[in-house]
């Protein structure tokens, strides 16, 4: 059984015709042949616990199924992964971690961030980086100790002494910030500029969905200081609206990006993060009754194609070249990550 069979058996993803149309017109000749994702996600639903919403909400998504779905969506490109910890509430978090390590301890060109909560302890971090193999922790806003998963300060559900290990051990940080918004909230700001420049020099911070910018507003309010920070790298998972891309792309130094997909489940839909001037939402054209087509053949892509496309039209108006192309889309994740890529 073939891998389109057996993802769409599995409900990982509905792989239409028009999807693979798009794929060979506007995409083949331009994404690199090489990909380093760095922004993807495990899932295994018996460490779940029975009462969580999230429990059985996605599909188990095992490194076999993110294989397949590689062959499917990003045809004839050779991928390898960084593994993030995926955040759900009702977690056994270290069984998790294990998981991740079971899965890809034998491959030693994919890499790992372990899911990390405020409640997690010193002892069980360093134990999982120095025995495990993790490169780093995936923090999320869903565990804040203030309650608030909306509003939530960065040291809410990373905690100082987390912070003072990672600083310690050198290690990576990818972040989701929180707030309406992220990163070009004062807040975040402030206490980034404090942790790169003061508090904690030594770690390495990946700023996930571009900063958190869905819309084109917070980067842009954003850049000007980012840019100036050390230790900052982004990933540009998941969105879908070409300005914040292009914001990035033109002030940005393009070595300091990432290309991830935040895959699997979560830009497998048809549709796009669809930005409405300040607001963002997801938008399953699936689950949209109302759209009619009727006046033409085109249907709705894949939100990791709105994602490419998007990419593929800022880096043309921000005139970049192939080399800084394969850069975002390998050469740097390969060289700041250490991989034996060949």
């Amino acid at each position: 059984m073939n891998s389109t069979i057996l993802l769409m058996m599995n409900n990982l993803i509905k792989y239409r015709n028009t999807d693979k149309e798009f794929w060979y017109e506007e995409l083949e000749d331009w994404v690199p042949k090489r990909i380093y994702d760095c922004h993807v996600h495990m899932i295994n639903n018996d460490l779940i616990d029975e009462s969580s919403i999230h429990k059985n909400r996605f599909p188990n998504t095992p490194l076999k199924a993110i294989k397949d779905w590689y062959k499917l969506v990003l045809p004839k490109r050779e991928v390898n992964s960084l593994i993030l910890g995926k955040p759900m509430f009702g977690t056994d978090v270290n069984a998790h971690n294990k998981y991740i390590h079971q899965e890809i301890k034998d491959n030693n060109l994919l890499r790992a961030h372990r899911l990390t909560t405020p409640l997690d302890s010193i002892t069980d971090i360093e134990k999982d980086i120095k025995n495990r193999g993790f490169q780093g922790l995936k923090v999320y806003r869903y565990f804040s100790s203030s309650g608030d998963i909306n509003e939530c300060n960065i040291e809410d559900y990373l905690t100082h002494e987390q912070m003072e290990l990672a600083n310690d051990l050198g290690i990576w940080i990818t972040l989701h910030m929180a707030k309406q918004d992220g990163c070009g909230d004062k807040e975040n700001l402030k206490n980034l500029e404090e942790f790169t420049t003061k508090k904690y020099p030594k770690i390495k911070w990946i700023l996930a969905h571009v900063a958190r910018s869905f819309t084109y507003r917070p980067i842009e309010k954003a850049i000007d200081t980012l840019k100036n920070l050390p230790n900052i790298w982004y990933d540009l998972s998941a969105v879908t609206d070409v300005r914040p891309f292009i914001t990035l792309f033109k002030n940005e130094d393009h070595k300091r990006i990432f290309y991830g997909t935040d895959g699997i489940e979560s830009v497998s839909f048809h549709g796009a993060y669809t930005a409405y001037g300040h607001f963002h939402y997801q938008i399953e054209t699936d689950k949209v009754e109302s759209l009619n087509f009727s006046h033409t053949s085109n249907r709705p892509i894949i939100s990791l194609y709105e994602q490419l496309i998007s990419i593929k039209q800022a880096s043309k108006i921000c005139e970049m070249n192939s080399t800084q192309i394969e850069d975002i889309f390998w050469r740097n994740a390969v060289r700041e990550f250490n991989i034996p890529w060949g």
